[in-house]
């Protein structure tokens, strides 16, 4: 049985690939250096720079706030110890869906 191989040419959808930043930033709350990402399409839309991110971290859960500018650089970061997370279905699937797909 002879068998042969055909290159086939395959479209890519470059919508579909997700382009980011990997960034880092050192918590001044724990002290730990937290690695994000940041997806350019997202940042790409925004009114104004420098742009709020923000990643929830820590064991008693807090935020580390980074200010990102349109060059994809971290500008500026701030925390928050104070943390409210409504508690319905609708934000209960956001956060899954985050948390499954992080950019």
């Amino acid at each position: 049985m002879e068998s042969t191989l055909r290159s086939q040419t395959v479209p890519i959808n470059l919508r579909e690939i997700k382009k980011h930043s990997d960034l880092s930033q050192k918590c001044p709350i724990c002290k730990h250096e937290i690695s994000f990402g940041v997806e350019h399409g997202f940042l790409e839309q925004v009114d104004r720079y420098p742009y709020p991110h923000v990643i929830l971290h820590g064991n008693p859960l807090h935020a580390l706030i980074v200010y990102i500018d349109a060059d994809f650089l971290i500008r500026g970061a701030d925390t928050a110890r104070s943390i409210e997370i409504h508690r319905n279905s609708n934000t209960f699937s956001q956060i899954i869906k985050k948390w499954s797909n992080p950019y």
